[in-house]
């Protein structure tokens, strides 16, 4: 793809995701949310706002599991990942940019060999997108029947390619063959320099990839090998994606008086809803993540003017501010060291 054409296909994306945030927000009754919300106790915003710490600390969790399995790391470490990789993915229209970020950041945080981070950052992937499409694929058997078709068949689409992604990943992860070819490709596909701030440190580490197979092979196997990893991995992500976005939607829309039932399915819904981030329609998934989520909470009797605002709300808390968040630590990196030490 010629330079001019990748950017008006990066222009166009940003420009999709805008058009349907704005349409989302002209569907809203703003000042009966406001008047509504302003009523709410203000133990309840507190509850909201602990919770959405919580979730963000959550997330600082599945890399740090991930990272004390190779040797004991500082929580600041998986906190600065965690907030750069969010801030990049939202800079690009895929989130291939900003997991190839990761074993870079990772680094220079840590100083170690490049073979274990790869290893790390490809099992943080292979354990996310599994979950993600397990609890996205039973969310699709629980509601399902309840959605229009063409929205069925997208999430269906989206949580499908979650456990190709996961699945590849991990059988990849033990082997690494044809990783050359792999990081050629990325290489070609995506302009790497053109990316702020980062794209110097991951054009050099996908250029370093072809010699990492044996000792992130091995990594790999190691820590994909200990049930402990994935089972407390598996609970950070839990926390993150299902129990916090769960809980923070629900006070928003018991608070509206239109409370969700039976609630402990709440959480199940929106990971349903929101598994089309992946698919890199615009970056980060603004725009088409709260569309989906309002459009499912609609099919499960959720008003849409009470729907979308709690969407943007909880995407705002969840999503948004991290990644606003992850501007400072990403710019304090210096990522041209990582290629020499």
């Amino acid at each position: 793809m010629s330079e001019r054409r990748q950017r008006l296909v990066t222009a166009a994306r940003y420009a999709i995701g805008l058009a349907v945030l704005a349409w989302l927000v002209s569907q809203t009754d703003w000042g009966r949310i406001v008047r509504t919300f302003g009523r709410i106790e203000p133990l309840v915003v507190l509850a909201i706002l602990g919770l959405s710490i919580v979730g963000l600390l959550a997330r600082f969790w599945t890399w740090h599991v991930l990272l004390n399995r190779l040797t004991r790391t500082p929580f600041r470490v998986a906190a600065g990942t965690t907030l750069s990789v969010a801030f990049v993915n939202h800079l690009s229209p895929t989130q291939a940019v900003g997991r190839s970020l990761a074993p870079a950041v990772l680094r220079q945080y840590t100083g170690q060999s490049w073979g274990p981070l790869v290893a790390v950052a490809a099992l943080h992937t292979a354990l996310y997108a599994m979950l993600y499409g397990l609890v996205a694929t039973l969310g699709l058997v629980v509601f399902g029947m309840r959605m229009e078709p063409w929205l069925l068949f997208a999430l269906a689409a989206s949580a499908g390619v979650y456990l190709v992604v996961g699945l590849t990943v991990i059988v990849a992860g033990t082997r690494l063959d044809g990783v050359g070819a792999l990081a050629s490709t990325i290489e070609r596909r995506i302009p790497t320099h053109r990316i702020p701030l980062a794209g110097g440190a991951i054009e050099r580490f996908l250029g370093a990839l072809p010699d990492l197979s044996a000792e992130a092979a091995e990594t790999f196997s190691t820590l994909l090998g200990s049930p402990r990893t994935p089972v407390t991995y598996a609970s950070g992500w839990v926390i993150a994606l299902m129990v916090v976005p769960g809980a923070r939607s629900w006070l928003l829309l018991d608070a509206v008086g239109e409370p969700f039932t039976p609630a402990i399915l709440l959480p199940l819904a929106l990971v349903t809803a929101y598994a089309v981030t992946f698919v890199p329609v615009t970056p980060g998934g603004v725009g088409v993540a709260e569309a989906s989520g309002t459009l499912v909470l609609a099919a499960l009797g959720v008003p849409p003017a009470v729907g979308a605002p709690t969407i943007l709300i909880d995407r705002f808390l969840g999503v948004y501010l991290p990644a606003l968040a992850g501007w400072y630590p990403t710019i304090q990196l210096d990522l041209s060291r990582t290629s020499d030490e």
